[in-house]
């Protein structure tokens, strides 16, 4: 069965399975979230991520931002992420980002876990690299949290974004943050990235800590000095097995 439920009536609903169910570390096997995005507070688009396992333990994530206005023009820009989900969390496998038909933007990722390599292809050239602990990718990261312990004062992770390997590390900031969408409020953990830029962490997430450890906001401290931020705003939750 899904659940699907718009406006308030999605929320209120969210919020009470968030509080009625018990912490699990086994993601939903169908899963859709939508974020409005925002950059410094005007509306960019929305971003639709997807995420689906299959019963052999496989999964694939698709993230699309759609742009509005002026910011359509550009194309989606969508991520895929494929792999398998272990006791350790999600595995990745293969990793690609697109942006609308400029195929020279084009990025693909693949996980060679064998051999130990990260091998990306970018703009015609290929490079590989060593995978390390805890290796993920720009999208598959996000639910990865669901995973990780927070106990521990870093949670850290090497992640592939089709450009570069990077490693991440976030310390907590709070664990009981109290996050109002609409008319409901969420309790979440906040947690930030330990890299700056222009004084303020690069990435900054609030986690809801009822449920799967699902970011409720995202927020992106951009090169230009901008801040883009993603807020959900509605989630369709298959709950066979809850």
């Amino acid at each position: 069965m899904k659940k699907s439920l718009p406006s308030k009536k999605w929320l209120v609903f969210f919020s009470f399975l968030f509080e009625s169910l018990a912490f699990s570390k086994e993601l939903p096997t169908n899963l859709e979230l939508k974020y409005e995005l925002t950059q410094s507070g005007e509306l960019l688009g929305t971003v639709i991520e997807k995420f689906v396992t299959d019963e052999t333990g496989r999964y694939r994530i698709e993230s699309a931002t759609k742009g509005i206005g002026l910011y359509a023009l550009f194309g989606d820009r969508v991520l895929i992420s494929e792999g398998i989900i272990s006791p350790e969390g999600l595995k990745p496998k293969h990793f690609e980002v697109h942006q609308g038909n400029n195929t020279s933007k084009d990025a693909i990722v693949d996980f060679d876990w064998d051999n130990q390599v990260v091998i990306t292809r970018y703009k015609g050239s290929e490079t590989k690299e060593a995978i390390e602990n805890k290796t993920q990718d720009l999208i598959s990261y996000l639910y990865q949290f669901n995973y990780e312990n927070f106990e521990e004062p870093i949670i850290e992770f090497v992640a592939a974004s089709g450009k570069k390997y990077k490693k991440y590390q976030f310390r907590i900031t709070d664990k009981k943050v109290l996050l109002s969408l609409g008319d409901i409020n969420f309790e979440t953990t906040s947690i930030q990235s330990l890299a700056e830029r222009d004084g303020k962490p690069e990435i900054q997430l609030w986690l809801n800590n009822k449920l799967y450890k699902l970011p409720v906001r995202i927020r992106y401290q951009e090169k230009n000095g901008s801040t883009l931020e993603q807020n959900l705003i509605q989630a369709n939750i298959d709950l066979n097995g809850i």
